[in-house]
């Protein structure tokens, strides 16, 4: 029997991420298990304690996915964060150090971010950013893992959310002596602003909201790269749209197939075969 791994939630049933690693571990013949596990914000603490040694099965688990709504509150239970980690402000990735030990006895669980190693990547394969516009919509935790990418990668940012209070907030924290200064707006701000790359975030246009879209068509350029990060449906209004407009399109389920890819590394020290992850995330939401 190999170690666990899985995604913790609040809920969790929908997540793909099963899927990929299981495809990860068949191509290497590893013996791991990857699983979902559906935790409550009060219980978080417990969970982790349990990995830590408290419970006999939860302490197979040397890995753990984290998404909504543990990115934040989870920072509070890790014993260290790295650099990157620290300036997102969430966590989605947790490492069980193999061999350190606290003074208390208790293994140490590491934190990290792959949301804006996979936005990086998938944003570097259609467009070099730097010196150009961005636009994000929303100001949530993805919405902070994108900004920072854009914002290493030098780009101009323009953060849009429906409460501006929020918008400003996260357009302060990335702003810095050495980085482009980020702005902040509303929403319905969007047809004052360039944008070479727009970057959606929120949940519109995701499941029973498919029809819905933030962006009016007439904001559309030709040649415009468009990246939603909803990835079920597919391919939503709002990409239906741009496409119509000629408008280059970044695939939603990119950033969680390459966000994926360095956890695989994080845990396991090897790259994972990525093309079969990606076949089995496509095989799932065309299913």
């Amino acid at each position: 029997m190999g170690n666990l791994y899985g995604v913790i939630g609040h809920p969790v049933k929908h997540s793909l991420s099963p899927a990929m690693f299981e495809a990860a571990f068949w191509e290497y013949d590893m013996d791991d298990e990857y699983q979902k596990f559906e935790i409550a914000p009060e219980q978080l603490g417990a969970f982790l304690d349990g990995i830590r040694g408290n419970d006999e099965e939860l302490a197979r688990i040397y890995g753990l996915s984290v998404t909504i709504p543990h990115k934040e509150a989870i920072m509070q239970h890790v014993d260290a964060l790295d650099a990157h980690t620290k300036a997102i402000g969430a966590v989605n990735t947790i490492v069980k150090d193999d061999g350190s030990e606290r003074k208390d006895g208790r293994v140490l669980l590491k934190g990290a971010n792959t949301d804006w190693i996979g936005a990086k990547r998938a944003i570097e394969e259609v467009m070099d950013v730097e010196g150009k516009d961005v636009v994000v919509l929303g100001a949530g935790g993805a919405a902070a893992a994108i900004v920072y990418a854009c914002v290493q990668m030098k780009a101009r940012v323009t953060i849009l959310n429906r409460t501006l209070d929020r918008a400003e907030a996260m357009a302060e924290r990335f702003s810095g002596e050495d980085a482009p200064v980020v702005k902040a707006g509303l929403l319905t701000d969007l047809m004052n602003c360039r944008a070479n790359l727009l970057v959606h975030t929120t949940s519109v246009g995701m499941g029973a909201d498919a029809e819905r879209s933030l962006v009016p068509v007439e904001f559309f350029k030709r040649g415009m790269v468009v990246f939603d990060i909803v990835y079920t449906p597919l391919e939503t209004r709002l990409v239906r749209e741009a496409k119509r407009h000629e408008c280059r399109i970044i695939p939603g389920y990119k950033m969680l197939l390459y966000q994926g890819e360095r956890q695989f590394e994080l845990w396991f020290r090897k790259k994972p075969r990525t093309e079969k992850m990606e076949e089995a995330l496509l095989t799932h939401l065309q299913s």
